[in-house]
């Protein structure tokens, strides 16, 4: 009974991203009704085998937020390749992020590729963008944050918490405020 609960789940989910603009692959999990806020013009992608958890009882830190996938340029695009899952979680993209093949995102994380604002704040500054690109088979740990420009190589895992303001290389397992390399594995 629970798992043809979770197909009708996914099947809303489904329905709620595509009446919302997500272009969706096949397959995968849609567990609650993530936000999706999409200015026109804009793309979010996901490829197939896709999953997103938006529901605190299904996730054992019972996240407080739902996944939430928001463009905010037409510019701007989010593209989750095959395999992604995402717990509770924040995208907000003002150019680009990119989330590699069968890359896990902990609970409670955000992923920006922007300040938002310029700086001093009252100096009419440009807003700084600059793209995210995660690789493939990276884990991020619950309520890490990804900052605008970077990018996460192949295979690398980030710790808990963490802070990601410059590129992480492939094979690393990275941690800390800001987020520094502590360890390589073997390829």
């Amino acid at each position: 009974m629970h798992v043809i609960l979770l197909k009708l789940l996914t099947w809303f989910g489904r329905l709620w991203l595509k009446s919302r603009g997500v272009r969706l692959g096949r397959g995968g999990w849609i567990h609650g009704f993530p936000q999706v806020r999409l200015k026109p013009g804009s793309v979010v992608q996901m490829g197939d085998d896709v999953s997103l958890c938006s529901l605190s009882r299904l996730n054992p830190l019972a996240p407080a937020r739902r996944v939430s996938l928001i463009t905010n340029t037409a510019a701007a695009r989010i593209i989750l390749k095959e395999g992604v899952g995402i717990s509770s979680s924040v995208l907000s993209s003002f150019v680009s992020i990119t989330i590699g093949k069968h890359t896990l995102i902990g609970a409670d994380c955000l992923i920006m590729d922007s300040d938002f604002h310029g700086f001093p704040l009252d100096a009419g500054q440009p807003v700084k963008s600059a793209p995210v690109e995660i690789g493939d088979y990276v884990f991020i740990g619950a309520r890490s944050i990804i900052l605008k420009g970077v990018k996460i190589g192949n295979r690398s895992v980030i710790g808990a918490g963490s802070v990601v303001s410059s590129d992480i290389p492939e094979n690393s397992l990275a941690a800390g405020n800001p987020a520094r390399v502590v360890r390589t594995f073997a390829p």
